[in-house]
């Protein structure tokens, strides 16, 4: 599991705790469980609306910017769930190399798509790297035609196409996510 994942799940595992707990407090107490003269009393204690009626103003402004900075934060988060990694560049720079050696990830990754697009029952392939470093991590989309053999093209993507691949990134071996999806057949006509 990679760390923005990682980081969703626990964030949205806290707040659903948290959201479990306080209204499972409040329907316990709205039925008696904590009594009678508790699920009649008022949520706030005396103090807190003694400070809410004093500074009565300030107070709803104040609610006002944590909402709107809580409502910020998250269309942040929204909005980076539709933004998934990408890399731009290949650092290929050979160790005790003067220079620098850049490759666009774009066209590692178009060159990859073309090759799986030239085997059978492929109707289209697209690839993009998301890591880099040792084990770089490509994400692989292939449209197959109905017909096709699906176990021996993910075969011969794993054992062709993927190794070339790695070897043009002069890497051992890359982490690749698969993903095969059944296009619809092509409309027939008949006359």
């Amino acid at each position: 599991m990679r760390g923005p994942d990682q980081l969703n799940r626990v964030v949205l595992v806290l707040v659903s705790l948290l959201l479990l707990g306080a209204g499972g407090y409040a329907l316990a107490r709205g039925y008696e469980a904590f009594g009678a003269e508790q699920a009649d009393d008022e949520v706030l204690l005396e103090p807190v609306r003694d400070f809410v009626g004093r500074y009565q103003t300030l107070f709803w402004i104040a609610v006002l910017a944590v909402c709107l900075i809580v409502a910020y934060l998250a269309l942040r988060w929204l909005v980076a769930q539709f933004h998934s990694p990408r890399l731009t560049q290949i650092d290929l720079t050979a160790d005790g190399s003067k220079g620098s050696t850049q490759l666009r990830a774009a066209g590692a990754s178009d060159a990859l798509a073309s090759d799986i697009e030239t085997y059978r029952g492929v109707s289209s392939a697209s690839a993009r790297l998301v890591e880099d470093g040792e084990r770089p991590e490509v994400d692989v989309r292939v449209d197959v035609n109905d017909d096709a053999d699906v176990p021996g093209l993910r075969t011969r993507i794993e054992e062709e196409a993927l190794p070339r691949f790695s070897r043009a990134l002069e890497v051992r071996a890359v982490e690749a996510r698969l993903h095969l999806r059944l296009t619809e057949p092509a409309p027939r006509l008949v006359r």
